[in-house]
């Protein structure tokens, strides 16, 4: 499989809230890295769901750490954060292995114990990969997004179809 490795998720979900607190521990995944616009909140929202609230809240009482992690650098990053209670880390310059290394300083977890959670392959898959992660990709929340992130589908479209083809 070679480089493709890199961008290859170890699971495929609709929404977040799919992933059981249950399923994390029987992975040994203590920390999660959550992708902020289409991965938490619909792009370019503060629109937290209550079901993405309630999620959050069942991982935390189980003892799972999260942090968001967002190329995102505006306050809305923040209400988001704050509305969920846990930390972020804004303008990470993903797919940077050091971003994803900043999230594991804040959870003070080891990498073998989290995983990343996001909409694409080439930031949230890569970064958590080269950083020593596991990846989850979810279906992004909503078709409207920044311009260049609807450039970078494009280039990852050939590739999930290879290494993670939508589910029906």
């Amino acid at each position: 499989m070679g480089i493709l490795r890199f961008v290859t998720p170890d699971a495929v979900v609709d929404t977040v809230d799919q992933i059981s607190a249950a399923w994390l521990t029987r992975w040994g995944v203590r920390g999660l890295v959550l992708d902020l616009d289409n991965t938490l909140v619909p792009w370019n929202t503060a629109d937290v769901s209550v079901s993405v609230g309630v999620w959050v809240e069942n991982l935390a009482a189980a003892g799972i750490a999260s942090c968001v992690l967002t190329n995102n650098y505006t306050r809305r990053a923040t209400e988001v954060a704050d509305l969920l209670k846990i930390p972020i880390i804004k303008a990470a310059f993903k797919p940077s292995p050091a971003a994803f290394r900043g999230a594991l300083r804040v959870m003070s977890l080891p990498a073998a114990q989290v995983a990343v959670v996001g909409d694409q392959l080439f930031t949230d898959v890569l970064g958590g990969k080269l950083a020593g992660m596991r990846a989850i990709l979810v279906e992004p929340l909503s078709a409207r997004e920044f311009f260049t992130t609807k450039f970078v589908r494009w280039l990852e479209r050939p590739v999930r179809a290879r290494v993670a083809p939508r589910r029906t």
